[in-house]
């Protein structure tokens, strides 16, 4: 069902669509209207769907993602006649929840091909999921392509904190005073290890 919007509206979705932490106040000046009208349109926005949540826009190079692929998944005829498309989104459905790297998921016009976006570390994560995706009894054929860059669209990319683990660095233990013991505490090193090829220091 289409939810009514009016002009108002609009701009209040122009204004926060670049960036959503944007000062509500400030878009109520610009339009000349009270902070509690943008702020109670907001809500209203949120609670009829038009807007379904806020995200933060990963850069994929500290994610470590090394491999970008858009999959064509061609799945094997099965002669359910009316229940294809009903089997197609399910087993699409099956792939999401299965595929924790796959980002997005879409179904061709005819509803005979599957079309994915993926994300992996290595090639070699990519491989293996290319063989378990060959493995599936009901896929009849798969074809790969990579991206070298994205030029727009990095809100697809998500964060896995499995990803990332943290580590708190022992200090070396000396022969110190009271008050240089204290010192070495307070400037304690955080690690933050992204997967075995990085390490970021603070």
């Amino acid at each position: 069902m289409k939810k009514q919007i009016d002009e108002l509206d609009i701009e209040i979705l122009k204004y926060l669509e670049d960036d959503a932490r944007k000062s509500l106040k400030k878009l109520a000046d610009q339009l000349n209207k009270k902070t509690s009208t943008i702020y109670h349109r907001l809500q209203r926005l949120k609670s009829n769907e038009v807007i379904l949540g806020y995200s933060v826009i990963f850069n994929p190079k500290f994610l470590n993602i090394k491999k970008i692929s858009f999959e064509k998944i061609v799945v094997k005829p099965l002669n359910f006649s009316s229940l294809d498309d009903m089997f197609i989104k399910s087993f699409a459905n099956f792939l999401d929840k299965e595929f924790p790297q796959v980002l997005f998921i879409a179904l061709s016009e005819d509803g005979k091909i599957i079309y994915l976006i993926s994300i992996h570390r290595k090639e070699e994560e990519h491989q293996e999921f290319i063989v378990k995706l060959k493995d599936n009894p009901y896929i009849e054929s798969i074809e790969s392509e990579f991206f070298s860059q994205i030029i727009k669209g990095q809100k697809i990319f998500n964060f896995d904190e499995k990803w990332i683990t943290k580590k708190i660095k022992p200090s070396k233990k000396k022969s110190k005073s009271n008050d240089d013991l204290l010192e070495d505490n307070e400037r304690a090193t955080m690690e933050i290890t992204i997967d075995d090829d990085y390490d970021i220091k603070f």
